[in-house]
């Protein structure tokens, strides 16, 4: 019988995920603290020495995505384990980032909730007795660190755009030990809108891009509530205007303005559809003269996903966690992350750990000890059902 990590293991190993600064590059004024690299080969090292094979992958120069593999080149299952190494900036904190302070039951730091403490409630669980029993077990396991989550999941696209990927993967997150079978897609775009400037004391000689725009971010919100599907997991597609630009002065009517929209999409949904209506309401507004001209640029899509609660993995999950007395909640959510990219790779998906969302980013990020304690616990229960199922 395989042995559960004992409790100082578990939260020695996120402290010092936490010391190890990996603040996304986009987000980080100070170049000591930016970038993933250093916490990549600190935890290369680590699965080296459990006899991990591994590898980089580099797309974006200084930003290694770490893919490690251990237990047969031809296995009878692949199960991926993922993570992400990059956190959100420092600035504003009000506990140190960097110092794993332990106080009051939590473990404070940047990082803490997301993700080093569910991070390491997984690899602490690579131990010679756990991973012998996968590989008994024909189980190759692979486990990813992927850079570039918090603005885009860049790593995670990369590695599925290269076909990594597996059979299963468990994308590791703060869920408050729920287990998520199913997430919204992200799809952000660009609307761009001209009208004509005229001086503010006759803009009936003008056309208000602004004035326009109106109309455009209104018909958003409409095309979006009339969308016919719903979905039980789910529920129904949103949409959020986050950003407009426009104007250049109080006195001038704007000939420009420039919105940016969140596009929240459910399984089944088609992206260029959704862009094709907007542009067809533009070409509307143009040819009723109330714009010059309008167009739609796409940011960014991240695909959403859903892995049927009835599924191997998300069964073995939730015996994982009837084994250690919680309950087992399934669900899905509307945020998102890596494990919408790796759904193109890998047949089943779920995303799991201990911490809770709420406390991700905040100005004193921390973990409750207990629940990353837990997380580890059932982390190893769910490897060694991996391992029973396959034997």
């Amino acid at each position: 019988m395989s042995e559960v990590p004992h409790n100082h293991d578990v939260v020695a190993l996120a402290r010092t995920l936490v010391s190890i600064p990996s603040v996304n590059p986009v987000l980080a004024d100070d170049p000591a603290i930016a970038g993933e690299r250093r916490l990549a080969e600190y935890l290369a090292e680590y699965l080296r020495q459990r006899g991990f094979r591994i590898d980089f992958h580099e797309a974006i120069r200084g930003r290694p995505n770490l893919v490690a593999t251990y237990g047969p080149s031809s296995p009878a299952h692949r199960l991926v384990i993922e993570a992400h190494l990059d956190t959100q900036g420092v600035h504003g904190m009000t506990v140190p980032p960097f110092e794993g302070v332990i106080a009051d039951g939590r473990l404070y730091g940047r990082g803490a909730c997301d993700m080093k403490g569910p991070m390491a409630a997984a690899l602490v669980n690579f131990t010679p007795d756990v991973l012998a029993a996968l590989n008994k077990a024909g189980v190759q396991l692979t486990f990813i660190a992927a850079v570039g989550e918090e603005t885009g999941n860049l790593g995670a696209i990369e590695l599925a755009d290269a076909g990594i990927g597996g059979d299963e993967i468990l994308v590791l997150e703060p869920t408050d030990l729920h287990v998520v079978h199913a997430h919204k897609g992200a799809f952000w775009f660009e609307v761009e809108v001209k009208g004509r400037a005229a001086h503010g004391s006759n803009p009936d000689k003008g056309l208000s891009a602004i004035q326009g725009m109106s109309r455009v971010i209104e018909r958003l919100y409409q095309l979006t509530a009339a969308v016919p599907l719903r979905n039980d997991v789910l529920g129904t597609a949103t949409v959020n205007v986050g950003i407009i630009r426009g104007g250049t002065s109080i006195n001038i009517v704007p000939d420009r303005c420039v919105i940016e929209v969140d596009r929240r999409t459910l399984p089944g949904e088609d992206s260029e559809a959704i862009l094709a209506e907007v542009r067809a309401y533009l070409a509307d507004l143009v040819a009723s003269g109330v714009l010059v001209q309008g167009s739609v640029r796409r940011i960014k899509e991240g695909v959403p996903f859903q892995t049927t609660a009835a599924s191997p993995l998300v069964r073995r999950l939730s015996l994982a966690l009837g084994d250690h007395g919680v309950a087992p909640v399934t669900e899905g959510a509307g945020w998102y992350s890596d494990a919408g990219p790796f759904s193109r790779t890998c047949r089943d998906v779920a995303v799991f750990g201990p911490g809770s969302i709420r406390q991700a980013h905040t100005a004193d990020e921390y973990i409750d000890l207990d629940e990353l304690i837990r997380g580890a616990a059932i982390m190893h229960s769910f490897l060694l059902h991996t391992a029973r199922e396959r034997t």
